[in-house]
């Protein structure tokens, strides 16, 4: 298995953000570019720990195509969770990975707002596209996010706050006319689910 036990660590850390999860039947057979919303520097630790019994199932490690920012706050942690950059270079190293099968997740919303999802970019629909893998929808929901204001009060309380997982159905960038109008898709589908509108501007 390739956590090597840090599963087991992450899982004790954030027992007090582990929330619900809901609809992890939707999530396919690797690989997939799983796409979810940002509400806190501790996502991809807590997405391993929720998501550890698909990663058991299919022997996977997922990698985090993170921005450069959060890779610096976790040091030399980000290779054990398999963090790399959100750069250009960072995209062909995540459609890399996709061709070997392992699952890459992105988390492509550009700020955060109390009610309202921004558009997400389209890094999530253009490695889909460029590796013929679904795209998997997951919305993160907590009581306060903290990005991208860096608040190290509001970091540390967060910390503390529930975070509850619902994973929507995969689906193809194939069927939809361009990279945009996927990513409008993708965007709607995840504010769905966690109750939020989108903003288009």
């Amino acid at each position: 298995m390739y956590y090597s036990g840090v599963e087991y660590i992450t899982g004790f850390v954030l027992q007090l953000q582990k929330g619900s999860v809901t609809g992890i039947e939707n999530l396919p057979p690797p690989p997939c570019v799983i796409a979810a919303n940002h509400v806190s520097p501790y996502d991809p630790m807590l997405m391993v720990a929720q998501l550890y019994p698909w990663i058991r199932k299919y022997n996977k490690r997922i990698m985090f195509l993170t921005n450069p920012k959060v890779i610096a706050l976790f040091g030399a942690l980000h290779n054990t969770l398999g963090m790399f950059p959100g750069t250009k270079t960072g995209l062909k190293i995540a459609l890399n990975y996709l061709q070997q099968g392992i699952p890459v997740c992105i988390f492509p919303n550009r700020d955060r707002k109390p009610k309202q999802l921004k558009k997400f970019h389209l890094g999530p629909a253009y490695l889909a596209a460029k590796a013929n893998v679904p795209i998997v929808p997951i919305g993160i929901k907590a009581k306060e996010e903290v990005y991208p204001s860096w608040d190290v009060g509001k970091m540390i309380k967060n910390f503390f706050y529930k975070k509850y997982f619902i994973i929507g159905k995969p689906f193809s960038v194939k069927r939809f006319s361009s990279l945009f109008k996927a990513t409008e898709e993708l965007t709607r589908q995840v504010a769905n689910l966690i109750d939020k509108d989108v903003r288009v501007n």
